[in-house]
């Protein structure tokens, strides 16, 4: 690669974003003027905001203790407005109605502190309005002599902000005057008001205070960042793709001297400098902004606000922009492979929704009370970084030291997988020179059934693998409430596996395909290559059992999972070995190799896309798993199993290997929960611990070697793909003789 190529493709793109006034508004002005604005905002707020204060109404308080006053006086400090009010003959008929409401209805809230009943209704609406109250109390006749028998009943109305703050204010008013009552009680019995606070405690706060100020913040800044870096990667990359399309400027570009990947990268820097210029600006803008509103708000007395939202440490504000290189770096090879799909600016603008949707989940995640640095938020993109920086500031640096190569590596990753894919766009020239010609809806089917093919294209390949996503989700959602039994297990296998996998792939395949056999890549087997798949899934088994328990300590099952999985478990060892073979490891094999190695396989590994099918399918796989346990090791196992496909050229061997594995995880649960040990002639490989069966450390070193045996056997043997017979399909036969008779 040429890069003094890249650095003149890098300077022209930079001087173009420059002279454009929309992009130099959005990334350096905008940012330099929202949130001062915002200050200035706030601080005009702040001067004529006032504490809240409510009105609640008292009937009957000459029924309450006299010994123990709930209004102590007029000057009462608290944000309540006290109103002693009468009873007429129209207001006691509907305290009356209320009285009479029993406890078990929908229409009361039991306040078990203080014996009392919140009603909401047409009726408390009506009263509220004509006392002018936002909660009313009723004390009954002779509350004072039978409180705990007579209940205290509490109109208010939850559809009026005011009337949830008065009930919040009365619960703690409640319950310190209940409290009071308690060691006034115990006081008359002589007993002592430590029975009341047997616990004298007092809290104290080691941490300073710029620590906690910083964590508010790396928990909104990340947030905020994310926006304005993709909002500074998208907007220059539609107009360095779409845009150049519109104006007529790519061509002249394209047939430069300059390859695809050059230009790519003197985009793709051009993209990075203004996403990460608009991420830091609008991260200056906001720690001045900040800084100059809490000093106003601090000497408005506004000390709590100041305590937490303080201005941010300048340690901190190194390691937040420590973390916008590798956001912005990702977000730049995304936004410019996105853009290059577009044919318009106007069409670029509609696919920023989805990046968004894409990294909002990514960055809240660090946002979930209880979410940390480890070893399997460290593998999640983004995830990592955002709590990577959280530990730095925290000034936690081992934590941060100890799983920075893991973060750093997956960051990397991820962008070398966008830029590739940018690339790919790039060199794509039904990409990068589409049409622009709209057709009806008819049309298109019509267009689609005429240039069918032997195989699906990518583009339908994903459809089906979303279709079944979706699918699993609302499938499995219905199915929860069934009865755990076998009968059940056996319908939510059969609709799972059939109706919700199978069933899109096949008829995807007979409509959208001239060949079903060669859309599910169905091929006569070879018993030598399905022996070697299977063989191979008995050799690995030990390993990715060790990596499935290593995932579940890293990642805790739920109380409620573990004991459905322990009533599963339960209902195996019921059942003969053979149906539990045949439902849940020969059926969900077959349908899922059909799919995932056989559909999807197919229609993404076109035009050289082998290891795109291999990720994508293993992927989709994964996904297909309820638990996120079982989507980690399947996907990891998808790899395997995407390989074997890819070196086979069919599904047999696929299956072979997929069916083996199942089969022998059922076995092992099916012994080990029927108390069984294995047979004597296993008990070389296979020994009983814990409870349960295990394999030996003889085996597991035994079974690494000839997987790797089988592995390298697999490789050396050619791959079908290797031969061009059967890469070529009779359409691009024809294709090829029509352009030698041209």
């Amino acid at each position: 690669m040429n890069w003094s190529h890249v650095k003149l493709i890098f300077h022209r793109e930079v001087r173009d974003q420059l002279r454009d006034r929309r992009t130099m508004f959005t990334i350096c002005i905008l940012p330099l003027l929202l949130y001062p604005l915002m200050g200035m905002v706030m601080l005009q707020v702040a001067q004529f905001h006032r504490e809240q204060h409510v009105s609640i109404g008292i009937f009957g308080y000459e029924n309450w203790p006299s010994d123990s006053p709930l209004i102590l006086d007029s000057s009462d400090p608290s944000q309540i407005r006290w109103e002693t009010l009468t009873v007429d003959d129209s207001i006691g008929a509907t305290l009356e109605q209320f009285q009479s409401v029993q406890a078990q209805t929908n229409s009361e809230v039991k306040n078990k502190s203080t014996e009392s009943y919140i009603v909401n209704g047409k009726a408390a609406e009506k009263l509220l309005r004509q006392v002018h109250c936002d909660a009313v109390i009723w004390v009954p006749p002779g509350y004072h002599n039978s409180i705990s028998i007579n209940p205290l009943v509490i109109l208010s109305n939850q559809r009026w902000e005011r009337s949830q703050l008065a009930i919040r204010l009365l619960a703690e008013k409640l319950e310190g005057w209940h409290l009071s009552w308690i060691r006034t009680q115990l006081a008359w019995t002589e007993l002592g008001t430590a029975l009341v606070d047997p616990l004298a405690i007092r809290q104290l706060d080691v941490s300073p205070p710029e620590v906690k100020r910083a964590l508010v913040w790396t928990k909104i800044l990340p947030f905020v960042m994310l926006i304005w870096a993709l909002t500074g990667a998208f907007y220059p990359a539609i107009d360095l793709c779409a845009g150049e399309k519109e104006r007529g400027t790519l061509e002249t570009l394209l047939c430069s001297p300059a390859r695809r990947k050059e230009i790519v990268w003197g985009k793709l820097l051009t993209i990075m400098c203004f996403s990460m210029g608009t991420a830091l600006l609008n991260l200056a803008s906001m720690h001045t902004t900040t800084s100059i509103v809490m000093t106003q708000f601090s000497q408005l007395g506004a000390t709590d606000m100041v305590a937490s939202l303080g201005p941010l440490p300048l340690h901190s504000m190194g390691w937040l922009i420590l973390l916008v290189i590798p956001i912005s770096a990702m977000f730049s090879a995304l936004a410019l492979a996105v853009a290059s799909l577009a044919r318009s600016t106007k069409e670029g603008q509609y696919y920023l929704m989805p990046l968004l949707l894409v990294g909002m989940p990514l960055v809240m995640l660090p946002m979930i009370p209880g979410v940390t640095l480890s070893h399997g938020t460290s593998v999640v993109p983004v995830t990592g970084a955002v709590l990577m920086s959280r530990a730095l500031i925290d000034g936690e640096y081992g934590l941060a030291l100890l799983h920075l190569p893991t973060v750093i590596a997956v960051t990397l990753y991820c962008c070398f997988l966008s830029k590739r894919w940018a690339i790919r766009q790039f060199e794509s020239e039904s990409v990068m020179f589409r049409d622009s010609e709209r057709s009806s809806v008819a049309q298109w089917i019509r267009n689609v059934w005429r240039q069918r093919e032997d195989t699906p294209t990518s583009n339908e390949s994903i459809l089906c693998g979303l279709l079944i996503i979706v699918g699993l989700f609302f499938g499995r959602l219905s199915l929860s409430g069934m009865p755990l039994s076998w009968t059940s297990v056996v319908q939510s296998t059969l609709v799972i596996q059939v109706g919700i996998i199978l069933a899109p792939a096949l008829i995807m395949a007979t409509m959208l395909t001239r060949c079903v056999r060669k859309a599910l890549r169905l091929h006569r087997p070879r018993p030598l290559e399905m022996m070697a798949a299977a063989s191979l899934a008995v050799c690995l088994h030990p390993t990715f059992m060790a990596f499935a328990a290593e995932v579940g300590k890293e990642y805790k099952l739920g109380e409620q999972t573990n004991s459905m999985l322990m009533q599963f478990d339960s209902i195996i060892s019921s059942t003969t070995i053979w149906q539990v073979l045949l439902m849940l490891a020969l059926i969900p094999a077959i349908c899922e190799e059909l799919v995932f190695r056989g559909f999807l396989f197919a229609g993404l590994q076109r035009n050289g896309g082998q290891l795109r099918a291999i990720l994508v399918t293993a992927a989709f796989f994964g996904l297909s798993h309820g638990v996120l346990q079982q989507t980690i090791t399947a996907s990891v196992m998808g790899l395997m199993i995407g390989w074997i496909a890819y070196r086979s050229g069919g599904v047999a061997c696929t299956i072979a290997f997929h069916a083996t594995h199942n089969s022998i995880s059922m076995l092992l649960a099916w012994y080990s929960n029927r108390g069984l040990n294995s047979p004597h002639y296993l008990s070389w490989a296979i020994e009983h611990s814990d409870g349960h069966l295990a394999y030996t450390s003889t085996w597991c070193a035994l079974s690494v070697g000839i997987a790797i045996t089988l592995i390298a056997w697999f490789a050396t043997r050619g791959s079908v793909l290797s031969n061009p017979r059967s890469s070529i399909g009779m359409n691009d036969l024809h294709q090829q003789r029509v352009t030698f008779t041209a």
